[in-house]
């Protein structure tokens, strides 16, 4: 029976000493004549600019004024973390310091930390014996994306450096697949919550079961695509503390990962909150959004869940997911190779592709005792984080947008995609261009019903290769999707009735220019409907 591991619904609207949090941004900085990077940054961060021919400072990186951080200190309560991006300081303020702090000559705006929801939701289900004696399961897994060409070329994250921003990292230290990082591999861990060095301690082993799907091995099983990948941890937030940190936690994180030389960051967390709706899902609205996109740019690619809301009210993708330079990540379910009942749906407001790839969302786990079967995009994202390494250790010129370029096109529905499975799953035959399946013949023939004006619906001609999904959409003359479907073989899509023959698609409302794409076995097709 399955039970809830993990379930943060935390309310992070904090009032500490009175006040209410909010974020007060600076007019300007100081002139950069002063900044020595390499005293800022990590040797690796150094390193990872060079490599990509970036400069090695912006004026995102330039210290906030310390004078003006003195100043609101003295006129509020308390104050939260400096944040170099967004130049500013969260402060917990009054509304008298508020209209005080408002009217101070450096400061350029004052914005409410909104009220909102953490989001890192994963259930369990203990396994049979004959499973735990068999560790081969996570062969089987890593297999679905292609680990063993990984494995067989020598690819294992040796090199790359990945941040995991999480909410807890419980018994991290005493697990045995992830033991072999405290040999030199695990580079710096810090608690953003108590603004100390990280105590793998504490009620949330969200965090240590997310690693274990990155960096994660027994011997010679894998249980990651990187297990020789450098590692940072950051702790983000405590939850049910009275003062725990807000959003400011994870953008905090996102810049020490940044200095700390990371290439790349997993964060299987997400927000949502009444205070949002889905028309802000644009990638600019959410702080955190918007430095998503600002890593990218400094060469850091963020890597983060979609977010399991599909069965709830809110149904989409949750912050900062939505932000076009972060690679977003779904869930397919194991056994049927299709979307995940919870994985949240895109697109964005803006109609961008989202999520871009999906990985399993409900992979074993062993948590020193037993195997488990964990759920959710928690854990499909760190299988796509490790994959992402092996290929930046390839190929380690990719810059943030080439790689998600290259996870897209690596990804087992290209050039097809829809709003739930995105691109489809990353694989590695598809990567080296050694996929017999996406080199085989045409696996389907696309033809239109004898009394298509009757009753509008299209089926196929078998080729080749014939298999059990079959994806398809219609698109509006722009190109964006109206409607999108997955059927299987035997199975009626209007009426999901299995009788023994090819799927019928049928297309409705269809206006002039509209078109119908299928995806069948490495078989894309496309066609305008009359």
């Amino acid at each position: 029976m399955k039970q809830l591991l993990l379930t943060y619904f935390l309310s992070l609207y904090i009032i500490v000493n009175g006040g209410n949090p909010y974020f007060i941004q600076f007019t300007h900085k100081n002139d950069a004549q002063t900044f020595r990077p390499e005293e800022y940054f990590d040797p690796k961060a150094i390193e990872n600019k060079k490599a990509l021919n970036l400069p090695l400072y912006d004026w995102y990186d330039l210290p906030v004024i310390p004078e003006f951080i003195q100043e609101v200190k003295s006129k509020s309560d308390s104050l939260g973390y400096t944040l170099r991006w967004f130049n500013g300081v969260t402060a917990y303020l009054s509304i008298d310091q508020l209209n005080e702090i408002q009217q101070l000559s450096f400061v350029q705006s004052v914005s409410p930390w909104l009220k909102r929801e953490i989001v890192a939701t994963s259930l369990l289900d203990s396994l049979g014996e004959e499973v735990v004696k068999n560790f081969e399961v996570f062969n089987w897994q890593l297999n679905t994306m292609g680990g063993n060409v990984f494995k067989s070329k020598g690819l294992n994250g040796s090199g790359i450096r990945i941040g995991v921003v999480d909410v807890g990292f419980s018994g991290l230290k005493k697990n045995k697949q992830l033991s072999h990082l405290f040999n030199g591999q695990l580079k710096d861990a810090w608690d953003f919550a108590l603004n100390k060095p990280l105590k793998y301690q504490g009620f949330s082993n969200h965090g240590t079961t997310v690693s274990s799907f990155i960096f994660g091995k027994f011997d010679t099983i894998y249980v990651g695509h990187a297990p020789q990948a450098e590692a940072l941890f950051a702790k983000m937030n405590s939850p049910g503390k009275k003062d725990a940190v807000i959003e400011e936690a994870w953008l905090k994180s996102i810049e020490w990962c940044h200095q700390k030389g990371a290439q790349l960051v997993n964060s299987s967390v997400g927000y949502i909150g009444k205070a949002y709706k889905h028309d802000m899902l644009t990638g600019d609205v959410c702080k955190m959004s918007v430095a998503g996109n600002l890593a990218a740019r400094k060469g850091m690619l963020i890597i983060n869940s979609a977010g399991n809301e599909r069965l709830t009210k809110w149904k989409r993708l949750s912050f900062p997911a939505d932000a076009d330079s972060i690679l977003t990540v779904g869930a397919i379910d194991c056994e049927t190779g299709v979307q995940s009942d919870f994985s949240s749906l895109g697109p964005t407001k803006d109609l961008r592709v989202k999520p871009n790839v999906t990985a399993i969302g409900n992979p074993t786990w062993y948590d020193g005792y037993r195997l488990k079967e964990v759920f959710g995009t928690s854990f499909s994202c760190p299988l796509v984080t490790g994959f992402t390494a092996c290929i930046l250790q390839n190929n380690s010129s990719l810059h943030p947008m080439d790689l998600i370029d290259t996870l897209q096109k690596s990804s087992s529905l290209y050039p097809y995609y829809d709003y739930v499975h995105g691109y489809g799953v990353p694989r590695a035959t598809l990567y080296f261009g050694i996929d017999s399946v996406f080199r085989g013949a045409p696996s389907i023939e696309l033809e239109k019903s004898p009394s298509y004006l009757q009753e509008a619906y299209y089926t196929f001609k078998y080729l080749s290769n014939e298999g059990t999904q079959i994806f398809y959409q219609i698109l509006d003359q722009k190109g964006y999707i109206k409607e999108y479907y997955v059927v299987r073989f035997g199975e009626d899509s209007k009426t999901g009735e299995d009788y023994g023959e090819s799927p019928k698609l049928y297309v409705k409302n269809v206006d002039k220019g509209d078109k119908i794409r299928v995806f069948h076995r490495g078989t894309f097709i496309e066609k305008e409907l009359k």
